[in-house]
């Protein structure tokens, strides 16, 4: 029998898969203080500010990598095609019609608030 799985206990795999990448455990206090700002920032400043803050911070960066999983992971969730990577991501928040963007923004949020609950679980402080 197929195994059925819902899009919440999908989210929850996806957070847990990046919050246990060897590169996020080596760096386990920086990705953590990123991943704790994430809900709040996309609620209060929007889901292109926060991903567009995110990148600035430069390639290879905790934050950046953090938009980069997004990005898949999104992609995986929301059915949106060409989102895999950061600067696609970019580009399809930046063109998305209204409905696309609200469906990406609330994804975005319910993926972060998985991120957030698994960082502080079992990321250092």
């Amino acid at each position: 029998m197929a195994e059925i799985k819902s899009l919440e206990q999908e989210r929850a795999r996806l957070a847990w898969e990046f919050i246990h990448k060897n590169d996020v455990k080596k760096n386990s206090k920086d990705y953590r203080a990123a991943i704790r700002k994430l809900p709040a920032m996309i609620l209060t400043s929007g889901l292109a500010q926060t991903v567009a803050f995110y990148l600035s911070k430069g390639e290879g960066k905790p934050y950046y990598e953090i938009v980069r999983n997004m990005a898949g992971s999104l992609g995986k969730l929301t059915g949106v095609e060409d989102i895999g990577t950061p600067e696609k991501f970019t580009k399809k928040i930046k063109d998305a019609n209204h409905e696309t963007y609200i469906l990406l923004s609330n994804e975005a949020l319910k993926y972060a608030t998985w991120l957030k609950r698994f960082a502080e679980a079992e990321l250092e402080e």
